[in-house]
């Protein structure tokens, strides 16, 4: 990481979220191996309950070895040296391209498709709930990433790097001790050098590189703070989706026992993150975002969809609400 951060301040919120993250999943997938080997005699006399359990827990550890892997890829793997912005260097030549997550990915995987499909039921409705299982970890892990985007740039707070030395989060001259976007142009901030940051003045107009690497000459930092979109719009992509991503999968053990109410937590977050989604697609214009909520979207589909709902929740009980 040190290649990327002295030259694009654009990483240098990304390292400590990725931390903490990594950390709250290995934490859970260690919790979860230990209760795998507690419920492991339950399991071998046919415990629907413990069965479940153990769908959730591998579960977690497939979206776990997903979203610790593509960042691999993208942060320690990927060549920026050609920029958008200059200066960095290739990735060391002795750098795996294999992370070391993708084996936790692996076994996680095999577990989970084990436990749902370990039942005598016929191969048109293994079909059917390997498609749906499939599609909620799938969902969860892309939700997660994007909640990561989010909160990556929610938390961007240029101060940090360059106007005071060891500068607290409740020094934060500017904007709250979270975030500061009303002082600047959200979409500017990821585009700029950390020399355009050390030398950056309020109301001064610089140029910035685009993707496509157009040049233009935009105000970065204001003076006074402006309302931006991008403030409510990040918070809700990123703790908004955290939220939804952990709620998926901690919801499968249930809805794999059918609950109702389970059921109806997994509808609520999907909805949550779709909107969520589309809400950044349309205020930064990122693809990434229109994926996730596509995603997000092509999920709650499929929930509503009877011949994949009847192994989400229990038709009787179901009949029950609607008669009350």
């Amino acid at each position: 990481m040190e290649r990327l951060i002295p030259l694009d301040p654009d990483f240098y919120t990304a390292v400590p979220i990725l931390g903490a993250t990594f950390g709250i999943w290995m934490i859970l997938i260690t919790f979860g191996g230990a209760l795998l080997l507690v419920l492991a005699y339950s399991m071998y006399k046919g415990s629907l309950e413990a069965r479940a359990a153990g769908m959730g827990v591998t579960g977690i550890g497939a979206v776990a070895g997903m979203t610790m892997f593509i960042p691999w890829m993208v942060l320690i793997v990927s060549d920026y040296s050609q920029g958008p912005v200059p200066g960095i260097e290739a990735p060391p030549a002795d750098v795996s391209m294999t992370p070391p997550v993708l084996w936790i990915m692996v076994i996680s995987l095999i577990g989970y498709f084990t436990f749902l499909l370990a039942d005598k039921d016929n191969i048109k409705n293994k079909i059917y709930k390997t498609i749906i299982y499939t599609g909620i970890g799938v969902v969860a892990g892309m939700v997660f990433m994007n909640a990561q985007h989010g909160v990556r740039y929610f938390e961007f707070i240029p101060e940090y790097l360059n106007e005071t030395e060891n500068l607290e989060r409740y020094d934060n001259p500017l904007g709250n001790a979270y975030t500061n976007l009303d002082y600047y142009d959200a979409l500017g901030l990821t585009t700029i050098s950390q020399a355009q940051m050390d030398n950056i003045k309020a109301d001064e107009a610089i140029d910035i590189v685009h993707k496509d690497k157009t040049v233009e000459s935009i105000v970065i930092k204001k003076s006074t703070p402006t309302y931006n979109p991008n403030t409510i719009a990040l918070f809700l992509g990123g703790y908004g989706n955290y939220i939804a991503s952990y709620m998926m999968m901690f919801m499968v053990p249930f809805i794999f026992l059918r609950k109702r109410w389970a059921y109806n937590t997994i509808l609520t977050v999907t909805v949550l993150s779709m909107t969520a989604s589309y809400w950044n697609a349309i205020v930064r214009g990122s693809f990434e975002w229109v994926i996730g909520g596509t995603m997000s979207l092509g999920l709650l589909v499929f929930l509503l969809i009877p011949v994949f709902k009847q192994f989400l929740v229990d038709p009787v009980d179901a009949k029950e609400v609607i008669n009350e």
